[in-house]
């Protein structure tokens, strides 16, 4: 004989019924969730850490950052992290031009033209 496999009751509607010790580890379960969410949101875990100069104490996000000494060669400005917001010293410029570095398309043929037996019509220009 083939055994048989207990069927879970049903709800009218098609749902199975849920003993309420199921339920009760549920909602607790959802509680505990919510409630580490909370903890996290009051201590700002929220948000990205912002940097301070000065400000010391647990805004202090530089911490065990080390820096290495920057040479500004014209037309860059050394700027303070002070002055920039950033843990580390930085060389910018106001405005600079640089001319696009094309030196990698050297040898690049364009791609592969459309295959003989393709309609011309439906495929113009098609290149892979």
């Amino acid at each position: 004989q083939a055994s048989r496999v207990a069927q879970p009751k049903l709800f009218p509607g098609g749902l199975p019924i849920v003993s309420p010790e199921a339920m009760k580890a549920v909602l607790f379960a959802t509680l505990v969730g919510l409630a580490s969410a909370g903890s996290l949101k009051a201590r700002g875990a929220d948000r990205y850490p912002v940097y301070s100069p000065g400000a010391g104490g647990a805004v202090e996000t530089c911490e065990g950052i080390t820096c290495k000494p920057v040479d500004c060669k014209p037309p860059f400005k050394y700027q303070s992290p002070e002055e920039t917001g950033t843990c580390c010293p930085l060389c910018w410029a106001d405005s600079i031009k640089v001319p696009g570095d094309r030196s990698w398309a050297k040898g690049v043929s364009g791609g592969v033209g459309m295959n003989n037996n393709a309609d011309p019509i439906l495929c113009r220009d098609v290149v892979c």
